[in-house]
């Protein structure tokens, strides 16, 4: 099919956009609505909440593996396909936490909606299948900060849904909007047009990916209770350490691996999922607990604002869409510009409001202020990093890539999440589970420190990137000097 017939079946810039931000939002939704929720879990369960974090921490493990294998499978199999199985999984996922009734299946209806981490890969590779090319940097952009309006309205609604009703309406509404996203994607994004792949599916490389993340998670978000030197938590590092290494060993042999670990051999790569990691521990997905903390928490604390949770989530809802309202010119400077200037100012702002925050405890016109300096500096952070990687990434490719950056930051955020939870829990009140300042100042120093790192690492991201070839199974056989084929076939092959 020649380009211009092409041209003329897409759907166009607006109809292509508007469902893929609609489905990028489930996958945020998902994650924010959960933030202002913990605090009336801790009071409903009474639990603390180290324990109350894994209602996010189950949803960001299985998250971080289906971005990957989502992203992958896209790319071999049809990302339209894909995309709409792993919407109806995760609204089965909201279903069973709503049904449940208890902590532990709310814990499981979670992971199950996990597999919404696999919606922000796809979207970024249908944006760029069915977009103009010079339109791509801005529809990128505007899905990639869509979480910013996931995370104003999973505040705001499930602030009042807990004022109002109860937390279970919560999870009616996930599971609504998942099954309207994955109709509208039937609807207007074309059917996919993938050839017939010969490439085998990577079920080792997909069994042992999740082990590997899971259990490092799992050592890491139980050390309050366990300590460092326990006998449970250096079993279950180890264990993760020891399935990554022969993950990662395997994925460099297979001919068809669920991650090309050799992309990160190129600068531009390696130093954007470095910088992705950075900013997830830090103000990516570090500063959400505290933050819900300081907004809830009673003014005689010292740091808290006293809101209710409606009021939370109205004041998370207004910086957020002024972050999410400023993303297409986010996307305009990234193809004028480069994606690295924004990816950068978009970092800086996120770790300038953080000393912001600690300097000025229980004033809520300041924090209002810091919080939409932060909302900014995702809404520029998400819309730059993917083009980032699309300026040295090709077509064919960018679905995976794309999933093992949500993987990267998942991992981050679930470890920013387990690693907040062990200092807020530390510094907690046995008696009235009250949080002392010094516990919410901890978590966000701990985000400060990590800001800056992604700062330096975006720094070192070259000005003039080069694009990243992936070996070809046939190409890579003759640098190793397996194979006896003739090298003008695989080039023509390759052609």
């Amino acid at each position: 099919m020649s380009s211009t017939t092409r041209a003329l079946k897409r759907p166009g810039f607006a109809p292509v956009v508007i469902v893929l931000v609609l489905a990028e939002i489930i996958s945020a939704f998902e994650l924010s609505m959960m933030y202002v929720m913990l605090p009336t879990l801790i009071r409903d369960f009474q639990v603390d909440a180290n324990t109350v974090a894994w209602v996010v921490t189950a949803y960001l493990l299985v998250s971080a593996s289906a971005a990957v294998l989502g992203g992958r499978f896209g790319d071999m199999y049809g990302r339209r396909k894909v995309m709409v199985i792993v919407l109806v999984v995760a609204a089965i996922g909201s279903l069973i936490s709503l049904l449940g009734g208890s902590l532990g299946m709310i814990i499981f209806g979670r992971a199950i909606q996990g597999v919404a981490g696999a919606v922000l890969g796809l979207a970024f590779g249908l944006a760029r299948e069915h977009l103009d090319e010079k339109r791509v940097p801005v529809g990128i952009s505007m899905v990639g900060a869509s979480a910013l309006i996931a995370g104003a309205g999973g505040s705001m609604i499930a602030g009042f849904m807990i004022d109002l009703f109860s937390w279970h309406g919560i999870f009616v509404f996930a599971a609504v909007l998942a099954v309207i996203a994955a109709l509208a994607i039937q609807l207007v994004i074309p059917r996919d047009t993938n050839a017939a792949t010969s490439d085998k599916p990577d079920y080792i490389g997909a069994i042992l990916l999740p082990i590997a993340v899971s259990a490092l998670l799992l050592g890491l978000s139980n050390s309050s209770k366990t300590g460092f030197m326990s006998v449970e938590f250096l079993g279950l590092i180890g264990l993760g350490l020891a399935a990554a290494a022969v993950w990662a060993w395997w994925e460099l042999r297979v001919e068809s691996p669920i991650v090309n670990l050799r992309m990160f051999k190129n600068r531009q790569i390696a130093l954007a999922m470095t910088a992705t990691v950075f900013a997830a521990i830090g103000p990516l997905g570090g500063v959400s607990v505290p933050s819900q903390m300081i907004m809830q928490s009673p003014s005689v604390l010292g740091y808290g604002l006293g809101l209710t949770p409606t009021s939370a989530g109205v004041l998370i809802c207004l910086t957020a869409l002024v972050g999410f309202a400023l993303s297409p010119l986010g996307g305009k400077l990234a193809f004028r510009y480069g994606a690295r200037i924004v990816f950068i100012a978009g970092l800086v702002l996120m770790a300038l409001a953080i000393p912001v925050i600690l300097l000025t405890y229980g004033n809520t016109i300041v924090y209002l202020l810091a919080m939409t300096m932060n909302g900014v500096g995702i809404s520029l952070t998400y819309g730059a990093l993917p083009n980032l990687l699309i300026e040295v990434v090709p077509e064919s490719h960018t679905s995976e890539t794309a999933g093992t950056n949500t993987m990267i930051r998942n991992v981050g955020q679930s470890a920013a999440i387990a690693i907040g939870a062990f200092i807020l829990a530390s510094n907690t009140d046995p008696t009235t589970k009250a949080i002392s300042q010094e516990g919410i100042s901890g978590a966000l120093i701990l985000v400060l420190v990590f800001g800056v790192l992604a700062v330096v690492m975006a720094l070192m991201l070259s000005r003039n990137p080069k694009p990243w070839v992936p070996e070809t199974v046939g190409e890579r056989d003759i640098r190793r000097g397996t194979t006896t084929a003739d090298p003008e076939d695989i080039v023509s092959a390759s052609a």
